[in-house]
């Protein structure tokens, strides 16, 4: 990745890991603790909100590269040198996947929408509008998270203070390919550091830290397999790699929410030598698709209308249809549209 920057929720340090395995004493993890009082996240559609306000909060105009100029003809043109692509990590992870994914089914098809504006392009996963499940497995993450790390080195995890799903830590991606510029947004989970992180807005700074993902798999009692041999690896593995993460911290659930073993601390390049995938075929991959978005959208200039694409496992190609004008299928805040045309234009 070339460079980083960070953006919260709200102004926070980072939590930092407690250790890299926490003391047998504090076994059993119950991860029902507080459920009670979790808070679930209010925004059920996100639209691209963490790249938006990266856009429209930052001093440096991102888009200015790519701003609109006219012609010999007095017609409107956009930097053809360069292509810009604003999205969520996610939208790269589903991309990047599809060359492993294996035999066809409803689960392994994946759906994107696509917005052009400014000659601009704004992706944005299928997931987002999905309803969430106010449930106790949907609250199991952030309650492994929260036992897992601390704001210091030096203190015990908070554990008796209810959990905010609205409130997570995030940083924007800035990464090459080709001729394309990537922006992108990731969840930040934690990081491994024997002190406390005090400047989080230090590009440099943020670039040397080492980072960590925490997963938590629900596993049955006769369970004695690799757990590196789970096909959710390829997408911890496509997480890791997009986000710049060096380690995945593995929590192992029963049925019931309890953790009963030590966690595992695993590379995330280990993922690739236990299945051999090769990072170049899934960035050759995304690259494809790209330059696939690229041409399709050629003509495209329009803040509300969508390209929605999808890629059927069973034929093994993608399609797409278009959502023309203002449609309930339209991402872009009315704000982001207003600063999106100032920024680019003259």
């Amino acid at each position: 990745m070339s460079s980083w920057a960070l953006s919260t929720s709200k102004r926070e340090e980072f939590r930092i890991i407690l250790s890299m395995e926490p003391s047998a004493t504090s076994y059993p993890l119950n991860l029902n603790e507080g459920f009670d009082q979790f808070i679930f996240r209010r925004n059920i559609k996100e639209r691209l909100n963490k790249i938006e306000k990266y856009v429209m909060d930052t001093e440096d105009n991102v888009l200015r590269p790519y701003s609109n100029a006219p012609s010999a003809s007095g017609q409107t043109q956009y930097n053809s040198k360069r292509k810009l692509i604003l999205c969520k990590r996610g939208v790269l992870t589903d991309i990047m996947g599809i060359p492993y994914q294996g035999k066809a089914s409803e689960y392994n098809n994946a759906t994107f929408y696509v917005t052009k504006y400014c000659g601009v392009f704004h992706m944005k996963d299928a997931d987002a509008n999905a309803m969430p499940e106010f449930d106790k497995k949907n609250t199991y993450h952030r309650k492994f998270m929260q036992l897992c790390f601390s704001d210091d080195p030096d203190s015990e995890p908070t554990t008796n203070i209810p959990i905010d799903d609205n409130n997570i830590i995030f940083c924007i991606i800035k990464s090459l390919l080709k001729e394309f510029d990537l922006i992108y947004s990731a969840e930040v989970q934690g990081i491994v550091s024997d002190r406390k992180i005090e400047n989080t807005h230090n590009t440099e700074e943020i670039n040397d830290l080492r980072f960590i993902l925490t997963k938590q798999l629900q596993i049955s009692d006769k369970y004695k397999g690799n757990i590196l041999s789970k096909s959710k690896c390829l997408r911890w593995w496509l997480q890791a790699y997009l986000s710049k993460t060096s380690d995945i911290c593995i929590g192992l659930r029963d049925r019931k929410g309890i953790v009963r073993t030590p966690v595992q601390i695993k590379r995330a390049e280990d993922l690739v030598k236990n299945w051999r995938w090769k990072p170049h075929v899934c960035i050759r991959f995304l690259y494809s698709i790209l330059k696939l978005i690229e041409k399709t959208m050629m003509q495209v200039d329009c803040p509300y209308t969508v390209y929605e694409f999808v890629y059927d496992s069973f034929a093994g190609c993608f399609k797409y249809k278009v959502h023309a004008g203002k449609s309930n299928h339209s991402f872009l805040s009315d704000d982001y549209i207003k600063k999106c045309k100032k920024c680019t234009s003259h």
